[in-house]
This record gives C-alpha cells, sequence and structure tokens, in this order.
C-alpha cells in the first residue's frame, strides 16, 4: 500500500520540498529492489511527512501499513542510550562508575574489564569485542536470557585497553540493558515500555516481539531458487538475549513522535520530560573520531556525530536478517527523518540522503535506482555478457535515472556467496569489475572468490 500523509501546520517552504515526496518513493519502491518501505519527517514541532510503501511480507502480498512495525536493529541503542541517562539523572549511576559496581557476576578473562566504565560501554570505546553469532536460529525468549548472556561473555578478551579506542561493540549494548534491568528493579522490556515508549507517545512499539508478533513486517532477503529477488528470511531477527542492541519493533509514526521528544531535549508532547537538557549535551558531544566518515566523524553516548553538507548531523543506523532502518536528526535545523525497510541487500543510502538533500533545500525530482541490482540481475539470470549489454543499453539510455556504487555490488555478491550462490556471486563481481576497473574492493573480493572456486 502506498499512502502518505501530510502535516497540516507545518511551515510553507518544508511543505512544498516534501509534496513531491509521496509520488517519488511510489515510483522507487514500484520499480526497485525494496520490498517495503515507511518514513517519517518532523520539522520543529510537527509531523510533517510520514509515508508507507511496498509489502510487509512477498509471500502473502500483505502490504505495508501505517500499524506495520519494522525490527530496528542498531536503531535500539539510542532508546538504551536515553534510558541509561534517566538513571544517570536519577543518581542511581554514575558513567564513570565500574560496570562491576552494578552486574557483580560481570567478568571476563581479560583482567582490564575491571576497568569498563557505563560511559565506556555507551561511546564503544570500552574495548569490547562484537557479537559474532546472535543466534536468530534459536531464540531465547525467557526474562533470564539477557542476565545468562552477560554471564557468558567472561570467555571473551577485550580488543584493547579500556577508553582508548573506538571499537563497535553489540556486546556493549546487551550489558548496559542488563544493568538497566538490575538498577531499575524491571525486566529490560517493561524499563523501556514504561519509562520510554509509553510516556513518549511510542504506543504502538515495543521491544519484545511477542507482544507485537501480528503487526510485524516479514523479514526479506535475497534468494536466487527461483529466479534473483527477494524472499521471505527463514529466520526472524530476535533473541531476547539481544533485545538491547536490536530489537525496537515499531513504526513511523511512533518514531516521529521520538524524533520530535530528541529534537526538544527529552520534552515530549507537552507532558513528558525524558531527559534535563544537560545529559543532551553528554549524549551529543564527542567523545572518540570512530574513522567512518564526515557524518559519523565522531561518537557520542550512543549517537554518531557529524556534518552533512553544513549542517551538523545526528544518527544511528541499523542492519540486522532482513531489515535496514536509519535515524537521522538535524539538531540546528530541528529535523529528524526515519527511515525502514524489510529487506537487506540493498543501499537505504539511496533513498536516505536524497531526501535529507530535499529537505536542506535541494531540487529533487526523483530518487534515482541503484544500477548494481539492474545489472546483476540480468547477471544472475542470463549472464555477465548480458548483464554488461544491459548496463552499456541503460548508462546510453536511462543514466540520469540511475546510481552508479560499486559497494552496493559487493554487498550483493556478499549475500550471494553467503547463501551457497558462489558462481553467482562471482558473475556478479566481474561486472563489476567491468563497471570498475579500479574499484579496490571489488577486485579484491573477486579474486578472494576465484580462489575459494
Amino acid at each position: 500500500m502506498n499512502t502518505a500523509h501530510l502535516g497540516g501546520n507545518c511551515m510553507n517552504n518544508i511543505k512544498t520540498r516534501v509534496s513531491p515526496l509521496h509520488e517519488m518513493l511510489t515510483d522507487f519502491v514500484e520499480n526497485g529492489p525494496f520490498t517495503g518501505l515507511a518514513i517519517g519527517i518532523v520539522k520543529d514541532t510537527e509531523v510533517i511527512f510520514t509515508g508507507e510503501y511496498g509489502a510487509a511480507n512477498v509471500a502473502t502480498g500483505a502490504p505495508v501499513l501505517s500499524s506495520t512495525l519494522f525490527h530496528q536493529a542498531s536503531v535500539s541503542k539510542t532508546f538504551v542510550v536515553t534510558a541509561v541517562m534517566q538513571l544517570v539523572e536519577r543518581g542511581q549511576v554514575e558513567l564513570d562508575s565500574p560496570v562491576k559496581n552494578y552486574l557483580p557476576y560481570f567478568k571476563m578473562e581479560d583482567e582490564r574489564y575491571l576497568q569498563i566504565t557505563v560511559g565506556q560501554l555507551l561511546n564503544h570505546t570500552s574495548g569490547m569485542p562484537d557479537e559474532e553469532d546472535y543466534a536468530w536460529d534459536r531464540p531465547e525468549y525467557d526474562e533470564e536470557s539477557l542476565e545468562r548472556y552477560v554471564k557468558s561473555i567472561s570467555r571473551h578478551k577485550l580488543l584493547s585497553e579500556p577508553g582508548t579506542h573506538f571499537a563497535y561493540s553489540n556486546i556493549a549494548y546487551e550489558i548496559l540493558g542488563d544493568l538497566i534491568a538490575k538498577v531499575s528493579g524491571l525486566s529490560f522490556e517493561q524499563y523501556m515500555n514504561e519509562h520510554m515508549l509509553e510516556r513518549a507517545g511510542m504506543t504502538s512499539s515495543s521491544f519484545l516481539k511477542q507482544e507485537v508478533e501480528t503487526a510485524l513486517a516479514a523479514p526479506h532477503v535475497l534468494k536466487n531458487s527461483a529466479g534473483y529477488g527477494p524472499g521471505v528470511s527463514e529466520v526472524f531477527p530476535y533473541n531476547r538475549a539481544h533485545a538491547p542492541s536490536s530489537t525496537l519493533y515499531t513504526n513511523a509514526q511512533d518514531m516521529c513522535q521520538y524524533m520530535l521528544m530528541q529534537l526538544s531535549q527529552g520534552k515530549a508532547k507537552d507532558r513528558y520530560n525524558a531527559l534535563q537538557p544537560g545529559s543532551y549535551d553528554l549524549m551529543w558531544n564527542p567523545t572518540m573520531a570512530t574513522g567512518w566518515g564526515p557524518e559519523h566523524e565522531q561518537v557520542g553516548l550512543g549517537w554518531f556525530l557529524g556534518e552533512y553538507k553544513g549542517s551538523r548531523i545526528l544518527s544511528h543506523s541499523g542492519w540486522d536478517t532482513g531489515f535496514l532502518s536509519d535515524l537521522i536528526l538535524f539538531p540546528d535545523d530541528h529535523i529528524g527523518i526515519s527511515i525502514m525497510t524489510n529487506c537487506d541487500y540493498v543501499w537505504l543510502g539511496s533513498v536516505t540522503y536524497p531526501i535529507l538533500d530535499l529537505l536542506l533545500g535541494s531540487d529533487i525530482s526523483q530518487l534515482k535506482q541503484s544500477m548494481a541490482h539492474r545489472v546483476t540481475k540480468v547477471a544472475v539470470t542470463n549472464g555477465v555478457d548480458k548483464a554488461l549489454e544491459e548496463y552499456q543499453r541503460i548508462n546510453s539510455l536511462e543514466q540520469d535515472k540511475h546510481y552508479y556504487v560499486d559497494f552496493e555490488f559487493v554487498r550483493v555478491s556478499d549475500t550471494l556467496s553467503w547463501r551457497g550462490h558462489r558462481e553467482e556471486a562471482i558473475r556478479v563481481l566481474t561486472c563489476a569489475a567491468a563497471i570498475f576497473p579500479d574499484s579496490e574492493s571489488v577486485s579484491g573480493r573477486l579474486k578472494g572468490l576465484m580462489a575459494e572456486a
């Protein structure tokens, strides 16, 4: 279902900018590789746009509705840091205190774990490694799963001295979720529901999958068993042991309420203060360089900080099996955008960045389609020669309607390879090497696959 809703009293210039967005998004989803898509945009104190597009489940044909919930993956972490800062404001947690003070059973073989502070977990400088197996195919649902997980990490060793290097870690956020539970005396999900979601006006959202099963969009992965295209994933990315890092389920309407609360530095619907402004000074101030590029140049507490076309930007993205999400705030321009899709093999930036440009004043008349997916579909089904013929045709007749990025070819190839379609993955990279002859990432990955074959 393709639906859009414009705020009735927003500023005229913003309304003018977003007015063509619904038509652009409708065309983009109908003619491209995305399965479903939902978007929410806020400006100042108003919701100025929400829209839902495509299929919630390609197997059943169920459309994305305004009530459809999407798995947010790591966007969930911004909720966790807000909850931790609530406990800090109440004097129940100190950012510079060792985690061991709050979780006595927290232990690792590496004795440096005793130095790890709450703040270092929040800004990914604890030295904690990342998780390699989320066990989506063998999920746990009981309330004790989070504590069991924290106890299970004792076998890990730190990557670096705490506080000295940035290294993104989902494990760190599971520990923080358990800390929220133990300090508050509630389960992690209950705390988040009572102190974050309900009070922020996110009435349809939950961190507990069992509460919202019937409203969830299905996760989609790239399959090749019956032709190139999306298929519903055999596993859903849920495990209660990984709730803090990943399992917020929400929709565009609810995320708009969250963005309005954050942009107003804690105030939600004139009735609830999630945090005081001083906490935002801590969350949104840079603590360490990430090496991730200008939009994510620094990390604060739970947020990535940078600049986009002259505007200060705060953001977090998410990627789990079958889902992608983006959350972006322009705090000085009082603009927020939330984008979510139920497929994991696309480049979500192909939607996010043109919309950001539109909101910042650029003239955008269309959302360009992926050259990578057009070419790789032909490569997988008809071979390299036909695919390169299609590339030449598109390049000569429809060049302005497509974007060209080498990393998307690599992502598609990786996806096919992970699913056992190595021959098709090699075809994709062979095409990419012809299109991007100077790309080291393409040539390196192709050599690796050829050696494996």
